[in-house]
């Protein structure tokens, strides 16, 4: 998974026909004090992004109260990805990777709109009530060291987790079903879920996002503008992997300009979170 965020890097430098840094950028940097409306939505119809709504849709804030069966695409896509290809979890009869988080995340999807399947998600756990725990607090316990930044300086209600990022590498290889210019838009699907998810994050006022990253994913989130900041020790889990913290208020305030064009999309569909009360239902 790090290795494709990589190459989705990568792939956005050497392709000049898709860089968001080339021609659309220019229009800004000729006055990089204010991106007027009308600089952004020239950015957005010049760049690849503005055709990804043709073949993609991306939902934001899925749940299991209000999207139970959009919930088991994503969890099926994740155990392809993290149990099958990976080697993360084990495999599962079932075909579907879920934990005990789940049951209090909001989810991304990108679904491809020919294929009618789920090809990139990851989630965003919450905190409902003081017992409520992110997974970085489970499993980095005794690596967070950075007081400035350590989930215990915000309120509960104010802190989540951003994990499970999977991205269906096999989409890019369906030639029979696929064209080669929906396949020249797979380096972007990354960019939607890093978006979606601060996005998401900021929409239910939980702006102080944390993650348990490798140095990879790291670096490859800070080539794409974000800034990452890593907040603790390694913990061994799944390799070698650092508890981070990214401010999404500021990400989504701050924008960086390949982001812009995704900012002004009118293809995203976004689900109101689902509340503590029905959190409760669903346990129940």
């Amino acid at each position: 998974m790090i290795n494709f965020l990589i190459d989705n890097v990568k792939a956005n430098k050497k392709n000049k026909s898709a860089n968001l840094n080339m021609q659309p950028n220019s229009m800004l940097d000729q006055n990089p004090t204010k991106a007027t409306p009308e600089k952004v939505c020239n950015l957005f119809h010049l760049s690849p992004l503005h055709r990804f709504g043709h073949y993609f849709d991306v939902e934001s804030g899925v749940n299991q109260m209000m999207s139970p069966i959009k919930c088991v695409e994503i969890y099926k896509l994740r155990h392809k990805v993290y149990c099958e290809t990976l080697g993360y979890e084990p495999i599962y009869d079932n075909g579907i990777e879920k934990d005990n988080f789940d049951i209090r995340s909001h989810h991304v999807a990108i679904t491809h709109q020919k294929l009618g399947t789920v090809i990139g998600c990851t989630r965003v756990v919450n905190c409902f009530d003081e017992t409520d725990l992110l997974p970085v607090e489970v499993l980095a316990e005794k690596q967070l060291l950075d007081a400035e930044y350590h989930p215990n300086k915000f309120g509960r209600e104010n802190i989540c987790e951003i994990s499970r990022l999977a991205v269906d590498q096999e989409f890019k290889q369906n030639l029979d079903e696929v064209t080669a210019h929906e396949q020249s838009l797979y380096p972007y699907i990354a960019l939607h879920l890093y978006y979606s998810s601060l996005k998401l994050a900021v929409e239910s006022n939980r702006p102080h996002v944390y993650l348990l990253s490798e140095s990879k994913l790291i670096r490859c989130m800070r080539m794409e503008g974000i800034n990452i900041i890593p907040i603790g020790d390694y913990v061994a889990h799944k390799g070698l992997r650092k508890p981070c913290y990214i401010n999404a208020q500021e990400f989504i305030d701050n924008l960086p300009k390949k982001f812009l064009p995704i900012s002004q999309n009118k293809y995203v569909k976004s689900q109101l979170p689902a509340t503590s009360v029905e959190l409760s239902a669903i346990k129940a």
